[in-house]
């Protein structure tokens, strides 16, 4: 029989499949819905699904850097204490030495800083390796510590050579540490993103709830407001009711009536006068330039029928009168002849209508108008609307403002939740971005 041709396996062709699986596996694993409330746990179950092997790795690889940290400090005492080669010239040694005690300097200071890690998720191992590979680049990544190691190593080649050695067995391993990790940045990216955007979306939404809560507040408020409001119509109706507040309108009524009146009165004592006000006027200036010249008493009569007819009533208006028809009459120069007969003439008219009677109408005015005014006074209803009235226009001044201030809360808070849409849209595209498939997140929370 033939012998049956033995099929050897392509190996890099299943290491791909083998990985291909794994990323499908993956993404089966991650749930495709998550409530809001729970992202934390869901992100958790994420990194273990897209790093899979990572613990693992890492933990082996933990203990390895620590048996090289150790052995690195074993040979960096051995460096410290060692004695240079032979036949090494003076020069040479004098500039050694010292670059030796800088190197055993910065290596322990580097082993001092490699704190191991307890933890094997991520973001520890890439804590780790960006602190530790900086360390050493720090430490021996320039070329001032280049020459610190090949002026060393002239004296000390064979301590050098083992400390070089752990250095880049280290090295090594770091790499090894993040290989798991690598061709993720962008997954890693996100991954980084979701708390902080969590946390947005929790703050505006609390903001939110607060902004409700003062709207509810502030619309309690209102409907105080507006009862009281009521209320005090109400009381103001029952006022403008009584007997009381029937009488204080029949006094406002009548007091209006004989103020008009008293008006009336004294207009048509101006316009009794005014006839005579030119001819007045051109005197009193004539007095004033020195032209002619009047008397105190003629001059007091003159200005007070000038002033105020009205009050000129109060004194002996007719000597006033008979006084400044004396002063026309005996200086035929003072006025034009015209103006002067037309004077003379309106002043007899005026000598001639009984005043007294006005003057008697207009006390009895006065007098009634003060005993109106005497008689609303002791009506206290006039007081008790007014604080009604007072009360009802700051309650719809303070109804106004907090009415501003709720609309303005509701502008903010729909700002706020177009806020939040946009965090969540923001959210789904990244946790997309993490798993490579669509997430939904049930964004329905309450808050504690």
């Amino acid at each position: 029989m033939p012998r049956e041709k033995t099929i050897k396996p392509d190996y890099h062709l299943l290491k791909h499949e083998m990985k291909w699986l794994d990323r499908i596996i993956g993404k089966e694993e991650i749930p495709s819905t998550v409530s809001f409330d729970e992202i934390d746990t869901w992100l958790d179950m994420v990194s273990k699904s897209l790093f899979r092997g990572l613990s693992a790795n890492a933990d082996q690889l933990f203990g390895e850097i620590k048996d090289i940290r150790e052995r690195l400090k074993q040979n960096i005492s051995e460096l410290q204490d060692a004695e240079p080669v032979e036949d090494i010239p003076a020069p040479i040694t004098k500039i050694g030495l010292p670059n030796r005690d800088k190197m055993v300097k910065q290596l322990y200071s580097l082993t001092e800083k490699m704190l191991i890690p307890t933890q094997t998720d991520y973001k520890t191992v890439l804590s780790f390796y960006s602190v530790t590979a900086s360390n050493i680049e720090f430490a021996f990544g320039k070329s001032k510590s280049s020459k610190n190691i090949y002026y060393a190593r002239s004296l000390f080649p064979d301590e050098v050579k083992e400390v070089v050695s752990d250095l880049n067995r280290l090295k090594a391993l770091l790499n090894q540490l993040i290989t798991p990790i690598k061709g993720k940045e962008s997954q890693i990216m996100n991954l980084e993103r979701v708390p902080e955007i969590v946390r947005d979306i929790k703050d505006i939404k609390s903001g939110i709830e607060k902004e409700k809560e003062q709207v509810h507040e502030q619309e309690e408020e209102c409907s105080a407001l507006e009862k009281r409001i009521e209320m005090d119509g109400k009381i103001l109706s029952a006022i403008e009711e009584k007997e009381e507040w029937m009488r204080f309108k029949e006094l406002e009524i009548e007091l209006a009536s004989s103020k008009e009146e008293l008006n009336a009165l004294e207009s048509n004592i101006r316009e009794l006068f005014s006839p005579i006000n030119k001819a007045l006027n051109l005197l009193k200036k004539q007095d004033e330039t020195g032209r002619y010249t009047l008397t105190p008493e003629e001059r007091r009569a003159l200005s007070s029928i000038l002033s105020s007819p009205i009050r000129a009533l109060d004194e002996d208006i007719r000597d006033f009168l008979l006084s400044i028809k004396n002063i026309i009459e005996g200086d035929d120069f003072i006025l034009k002849e015209r103006k002067r007969d037309k004077t003379l003439k309106w002043i007899d008219h005026l000598l001639n209508t009984e005043l007294s009677p006005i003057k008697e109408k207009r006390e009895e005015l006065q007098s009634r108008i003060e005993e109106t005014k005497g008689k609303l006074s002791n009506l206290t209803i006039l007081e008790d609307r007014k604080e009604i009235e007072r009360s009802i226009i700051s309650a719809k001044e303070q109804l106004a403002q907090l009415q501003e201030r709720i609309d303005r809360s509701k502008r903010h808070i729909v700002s706020l939740q177009e806020k939040v849409t946009e965090k969540e849209r923001f959210l789904l595209e990244v946790l997309e971005g993490i798993t490579g498939k669509k997430i939904d997140v049930k964004f329905d929370f309450s808050f504690c």
